[in-house]
């Protein structure tokens, strides 16, 4: 049945230079993007500083590498060089020894061969773009961390004047600016743990052999990809220039949903109601779909809240982001 995870944070992160762009002359620009903000009259846009999905991702994805290792699964040269190019091409799948694929029938081969070779591209997906393509669609999913929307004033930039100190020659002190970033930060991640360790293509030739290596392997897959969600939220250890701008960071709030037989999204961050509201989607779906279903579904919802919104509410409240995420292990592993 299918199992998936859905989680929610609002952090607050203060001076943080954590998702750069280009440098301009001596300042290393923080990344913006237009973000559209409810107002009494109706809706405007701001730019507003955000930390990009695809850094969230690599940093997701940098804890599965570690994950392998430790529980001795497969990982590739490259991912475990951190360098997610996840068999693009043929001289890739060269190097690590694959053979692409020469028919449409040998794409669940080649796959489940790829997967027997990296970790990262089982939960992570790939893109083989040769010849014949072979596409594995990520188990999981998260975007954008950008500032709470339905709260009024929750994001400000400031460029930081620094100066390389060298005062043994003048000609190698050098004054720089770094754009750095405040905001109450929400982000969204969702993973289907049912589509870990089992193959995406539903035709073609099957290797038997390497399908059951595939597939005794799966509950260690599972593991693995568990273990790195409870390190992701529990560091927050994603971002660039963490070495000195090292931000201040205190979660507020967070849901999380384990559901059953359906992929339950919680809402996003954008205000402090997302809990109640999280709780009333789940109720009303539930109900609906299993209405319609023979198999029936379910969601269960936790939560951790400083901000006082999931008071009264029957869900289990939680006193930290790591209490949460010890509970949503165990109903994944039970």
């Amino acid at each position: 049945m299918m199992a998936f995870i859905s989680i929610a944070l609002r952090a607050l992160l203060n001076l943080e230079s954590l998702s750069g762009v280009e440098t301009v002359g001596n300042l290393a620009r923080h990344r913006t993007a237009p973000i559209v903000i409810p107002t009494k009259d109706g809706y405007t846009v701001r730019f507003l500083p955000v930390l990009s999905g695809e850094s969230i991702a690599h940093a997701y994805q940098e804890l599965l590498v570690e994950e392998a290792i430790q529980r001795d699964l497969p990982i590739s040269s490259y991912s475990r060089r951190f360098e997610f190019l996840k068999f693009s091409d043929d001289q890739i799948l060269k190097e690590e020894g694959l053979s692409p694929p020469v028919k449409e029938d040998e794409i669940r081969k080649t796959e489940v061969a790829i997967l027997l070779s990296d970790y990262v591209a089982d939960v992570g997906g790939f893109l083989y773009a040769g010849n014949i393509p072979v596409k594995r669609t990520s188990c999981f999913q998260v975007g954008y961390a950008i500032p709470a929307i339905n709260e009024e004033e929750v994001a400000a930039l400031e460029s930081q004047f620094h100066v390389r100190f060298a005062p043994s020659s003048k000609n190698l002190q050098m004054p720089y600016n770094v754009e750095v970033g405040s905001a109450l930060y929400t982000f969204t991640f969702n993973i289907d743990l049912s589509r870990i360790g089992v193959p995406s293509t539903q035709f073609g030739d099957v290797d038997k052999n390497n399908e059951d290596r595939l597939s005794s392997s799966r509950v260690e897959r599972i593991n693995g990809a568990l273990s790195a969600v409870v390190k992701l939220f529990s560091y927050l250890s994603f971002g660039a220039k963490r070495s000195r701008f090292l931000p201040n960071m205190q979660p507020v709030s967070l849901v999380a949903s384990y559901s059953k037989g359906l992929k339950f999204i919680v809402s996003p961050g954008n205000g402090k109601d997302y809990i109640p509201t999280t709780v009333e989607r789940k109720d009303a779906l539930i109900n609906t779909i299993n209405r319609l279903s023979k198999e029936q579904c379910s969601a269960t919802i936790l939560a951790f809240d400083k901000e006082g919104a999931a008071k009264g509410l029957q869900i289990p409240i939680f006193n930290s982001v790591e209490e949460v995420l010890k509970e949503l292990v165990s109903l994944a592993q039970s």
